[in-house]
């Protein structure tokens, strides 16, 4: 539209029977009262004016308002020009003089416009205006229908720029199999049942649904799991008398096929329903959630998952791919048949097929997002170790540590084993924790017994945890001593080792020779260990930092480096950064815990996984009061006063940590943010590990108590960075 020809279009002005009426209703005002003062609101009967002409192709309506009507004003508030043929409007906004696009509910209204639904227009404008646009209704009512049916259509025409390309790919999608709902029912969907009637004397025979015949059964017990005895899938026998309706848990199923681009990976959902009384007739469903489009090499180039796109239709709606490090378990069963065509082109140097063989479910795209960052998967996968394929999806960043010779195209040099080795991993079915028992004797030389080496595997014990003490046992020896310990004072494994480090920490500190083997290898490890713990509080503390500092060269340098980072002064609290190794061992003697006289501390320090931090009160920033672990993001891994204990006023300080957390996130470097990450990650590892192992604190008043649970909830996230994170990934 050319707005200077809009405005040369005739002028209208309020009519005489509008003034009139306009005159004649007199506005209702309503006081009220709100929190800045009385208020006064104004409503008329007819809350607005219309008038309309049809010129030049164009309709023109004129919008009058009561207030200026009834001081005599003839002129128009509005004026809004509709084009039909080209499914264009605009206003011109003669009290602002400007142009406005919005809607006719849209536009700078007074308030008493919305007090009531009165808009006068002659029944010759109604009709003119129902005539004009062609729709169901004149008036004011037909223009925002009108204007509301525009903008649908602008609304579909921009939606539908986004979401062509996205029905171009689509388009590639074959068909289902022929067999597909059968595959579904029968591979796709793993539970079966066994339904039997109950009999006191003992039901002799049941329907398994897998075979879909009668089959025998011995002594079944409802909710019990076993194997049909003839075509052997695992089963859960259900009474029927007790059953009612069964469906089983909603199951992943994968389907890849052949495309345009190269080929597509579907992901579906499926399960199974039996209704009380018809058992023999399951009812299946299956729905496709995912789609994934890969080219001829196996690389991806669009992912697509099935939603509600734009509040306004369900489609097929473009999303990102799942990542490497992705949690939760999405394997399912792989539809098979098509898998020999794409396996001697797509996916031949994946891998993904011969681990096919292996495991019967997997998570196809994450498998193809963990090859795109470790392409060595493929090796895995065709040496035939299935156990280092699985855990490699699970973790693949220990990978990256674990090969030696990442650039090698020998297997062998990559796993940093030799061939009797490689035989010895594959016939155990080793993961990751063998391979790292392998590695160490092929550095040593000296070979130890696979039972010796499956057993530090199911401890998840590796060789660099037994640093500490390789210089003066074997490692033979130090199994044997392990199963003593745990077997004399009920430890873990990994509890045996940490108090054996801490008591070897504290001996050397003590000037005692740890080369004695009655030192090293005490009978009795735990009272060693607590007696130590007194004695250790009675020497200079100038003399074990020193021996510190020559372990931990960094410590120092680290805090100095991170002192205007983390160091902050409230109203009530302050977070102070030590400078001296003295400061955090004269901190951890104050308030009676460990902080000061384990190794473990240090050695996150040195890393950079986590800091001590002091939180005292402002009021006496010398006396001790909390000490915090913290990450290098600003998330608190513990918070300890006297004795390891927590009082009530640590809720209290909390609220000053988030304040301090607030902050520091503002000061926080890139280069702390990469340690944080990893800090993360290792937290994880450590606190998955400890529920496996079920650690117990054995003294103190948390005793009785899983460490991880204590642990959990002491922990206090950075939600600030935590948040940024997050917008990061998605982004």
């Amino acid at each position: 539209m050319i707005k200077k020809e809009l405005l040369k279009l005739r002028t209208m002005n309020a009519t005489s029977k509008m003034m009139q009426m306009a005159d004649a209703d007199v506005p209702k005002r309503t006081v009220y009262k709100t929190w800045n003062g009385e208020h006064v609101s104004l409503s008329y009967k007819c809350s607005l004016y219309l008038r309309c002409q049809v010129t030049h192709g164009f309709l023109k309506v004129a919008f009058f308002l009561p207030e200026y009507m009834r001081t005599g004003g003839k002129k128009a508030a509005y004026e809004l020009y509709i084009d039909k043929e080209k499914g264009e409007f605009i206003t011109y906004d003669r009290i602002r003089q400007k142009w406005l696009t919005a809607k006719v509910d849209m536009l700078p209204w007074p308030g008493y416009f919305y007090n009531t639904k009165n808009k006068w227009i002659s029944p010759q404008g109604h009709d003119r205006i129902k005539k004009y646009l062609g729709g169901e209704h004149g008036g004011y009512k037909g223009l925002l229908e009108y204007q509301l049916k525009i903008r649908a259509e602008e609304l579909k025409r921009r939606h539908k720029r986004e979401t062509d390309p996205w029905d171009l790919d689509m388009a590639q999608t074959p068909k289902l199999p022929k067999d597909w709902e059968r595959w579904v029912d029968k591979v796709g969907i793993t539970e079966n049942y066994i339904f039997y009637q109950y009999s006191r004397k003992g039901a002799e025979t049941g329907y398994c649904t897998f075979c879909e015949k009668e089959v025998a059964v011995i002594k079944p017990r409802h909710n019990k799991t076993g194997r049909c005895i003839r075509c052997r899938h695992e089963i859960t026998y259900k009474s029927i008398g007790k059953a009612g309706t069964v469906m089983t848990e909603d199951s992943k199923m994968y389907l890849m096929q052949r495309c345009e681009d190269g080929f597509i990976l579907r992901e579906f959902s499926g399960y199974r329903k039996y209704r009380k009384g018809d058992y023999k007739n399951p009812e299946v469903s299956s729905w496709e959630v995912r789609r994934a489009i890969y080219d001829h090499n196996a690389s991806p180039m669009n992912a697509y998952y099935w939603g509600l796109y734009k509040q306004a239709e369900s489609r097929w709606i473009r999303t990102s791919f799942c990542a490497p490090h992705s949690y939760g378990d999405e394997s399912g069963r792989v539809y098979g048949k098509t898998l020999p065509t794409l396996g001697a082109r797509e996916l031949r140097r994946t891998g993904m097929i011969e681990t096919l063989q292996v495991n019967q479910k997997i998570d196809p795209e994450k498998y193809l997002a963990v090859y795109d960052r470790i392409p060595q998967l493929e090796q895995l996968a065709k040496a035939h170790l299935p156990a280092l394929v699985t855990e490699c999806m699970r973790a693949y960043y220990n990978f990256e540590e674990a090969f030696k010779n990442p650039q090698s195209g020998s297997l062998l040099k990559l796993l940093g084993i030799d061939s009797q080795q490689l035989k010895r991993l594959r016939k155990n079915r080793g993961g990751r924790n063998f391979l790292a028992w392998l590695q160490f004797e092929k550095v040593t030389g000296k070979c130890l017994a696979d039972e010796t080496i499956a057993w530090f595997c199911k401890e998840d014990i590796l060789p660099d945890r037994l640093k500490f003490i390789t210089d003066r046992m074997s490692v033979v020896q130090i199994f044997n001593y392990i199963r003593r310990q745990m077997r004399e004072t009920g430890m873990k494994s990994r509890e045996v080792l940490t108090t054996w480090s801490d008591y070897l920490s504290m001996a050397c500190r003590l000037k005692m020779d740890v080369n004695d083997a009655i030192v090293y290898r005490v009978r009795k490890l735990r009272q060693r260990h607590d007696e130590l713990v007194e004695l250790c509080g009675q020497k200079e503390l100038a003399l074990r930092a020193g021996e510190i500092l020559e372990k931990y060269p960094h410590i120092e340098d680290i805090y100095q480096e991170v002192k205007e980072v983390y160091g902050y002064t409230g109203e009530d609290y302050t977070v102070i950064v030590p400078s001296r190794i003295e400061e955090i061992m004269d901190e951890g003697e104050k308030l009676h815990h460990c902080v000061g006289s384990s190794d473990r501390y240090w050695e996150r320090i040195e890393r950079r996984e986590s800091y001590v931090l002091f939180l005292r009160r402002a009021s006496k920033p010398d006396a001790p009061y909390y000490t915090l672990e913290v990450e290098p993001d600003g998330t608190v891994r513990q918070k300890r006063t006297m004795y390891d204990r927590q009082k009530e006023d640590i809720k209290d300080a909390e609220k000053f940590l988030r304040e301090w957390q607030k902050v520091i996130s503002k000061r926080i470097t890139a280069k702390e943010r990469g340690f944080a990450e990893k800090s993360r990650i290792l937290r994880n590892q450590e606190f998955t590990q400890m529920r496996e192992n079920q650690v117990i604190i054995h003294t103190g008043d948390l005793r009785g108590q899983l460490l991880v649970d204590v642990l959990m909830k002491d922990l206090m996230e950075n939600k600030e960075e935590l948040a940024g994170t997050v917008l990061a990934d998605a982004a």
